[in-house]
């Protein structure tokens, strides 16, 4: 009985030791659990989606777009037919309004005045920072304005009327100004980009010039071909047709590696030409820094719709032009470079 008792009693220590080191294996493999669980956290928070910005109603009423150049010439071309898909798009109206003068500053003050709530765009370019305010008082910086996208580089040509005049060369044309006092139509007067180079070339050239500044690119080259002036200085697509047609030579071009133009072919530098006068312009989408970068993103992504649509594209290539979807930071490079090159220009011409 007694074996019994004692066989008895073995058991339930056993038992009971079991059931100890059980327990103690859940409480141990408890912690490891749970640091596992912990360390897994920050990963399943990284592979989260970020949250989506909220949806803003914009726009709600028409946009307006101030262009500082008259009508006809490239900006306001592009800018208008830009405007035409905004109904399609932006489900309200865009209109362009020509605000023309002071090289461009009559319009950036018109601009500024609107109200900062994205429904007023400016066309803008880069001399109206990197060279007007060397020639007029302004009351703007850089800092009031972002750049939203590009619309185009200006490609600069020099031109004359062969029938008026029989310059179709530079060389032609040196030999005429030694007997004439040349008269060359500008776009805008001092401040201008058109107006600067042109002077510019002149200056490099030793020749005594006289410019006659009009409003816009077209009346420009209408002035060039009514024989007003000897010479003028345009851009795509002003001039295009009138070199194709055989009314109007080029002389040459102030983009660095000369440009190519369809039905027209090369048409050299300045540079290659000798002539130390090289600039390259640009026009661009902008809208008063202090505006919601939630609008700034929806007239963007506007802008780059228009862009790809072939009609546009078909557009822009049929008056030898291509779109420059330009970001920000490229656009304040450009008008820094730009500020650096007028340095050496801006005496030429003072």
């Amino acid at each position: 009985m007694k074996d019994v008792k004692k066989l008895v009693s073995i058991l339930c220590m056993t038992a009971l030791v079991a059931s100890l080191t059980a327990c103690g294996q859940q409480e141990a493999a408890k912690p490891a659990a749970d640091a596992a669980t912990t360390e897994a956290a920050p990963a399943a928070a990284e592979k989260a989606p970020e949250e989506t910005p909220e949806a803003i109603d914009f726009p709600e009423k028409t946009i307006t777009l101030i262009q500082p150049w008259s009508l006809g010439g490239g900006p306001d071309v592009i800018t208008r037919q830009i405007a035409s898909y905004g109904e399609k798009w932006l489900g309200q109206p865009m209109i362009v309004e020509n605000k023309t003068g002071g090289s461009g500053t009559i319009g950036m003050e018109a601009f500024l005045e609107a109200e900062d709530d994205g429904y007023t765009l400016f066309c803008c370019n880069g001399p109206l920072f990197s060279l007007t305010p060397s020639f007029i008082d302004v009351n703007y910086t850089i800092n009031d304005i972002t750049p939203i996208i590009g619309i185009r580089q200006t490609e600069f040509v020099i031109l004359a009327n062969p029938a008026q005049t029989g310059i179709k060369s530079l060389d032609d044309l040196k030999a005429y100004a030694k007997d004439h006092k040349i008269t060359y139509a500008t776009t805008g007067g001092p401040g201008n980009d058109s107006y600067t180079m042109i002077s510019v070339l002149f200056a490099k050239l030793g020749f005594d010039a006289e410019p006659v500044p009009y409003d816009g690119g077209q009346d420009a080259i209408n002035a060039l071909v009514g024989g007003h002036v000897d010479i003028a200085i345009g851009s795509p697509p002003v001039y295009r047709d009138y070199v194709k047609e055989g009314t109007l030579s080029v002389l040459g071009t102030f983009i660095p590696d000369g440009i190519d133009v369809e039905g027209i072919g090369h048409i050299p530098s300045f540079k290659e030409q000798g002539i130390d006068a090289e600039f390259t312009g640009m026009d661009y989408l902008c809208v008063r820094s202090s505006v919601d970068p939630a609008k700034q993103k929806v007239i963007k992504d506007f802008v780059l719709k228009v862009y790809a649509d072939p009609d546009f594209q078909k557009f822009m290539s049929d008056m030898g032009m291509v779109a420059w979807p330009a970001e920000a930071d490229e656009i304040i490079k450009m008008i820094n470079d730009q500020t650096e090159a007028m340095k050496e220009y801006i005496p030429l011409v003072q």
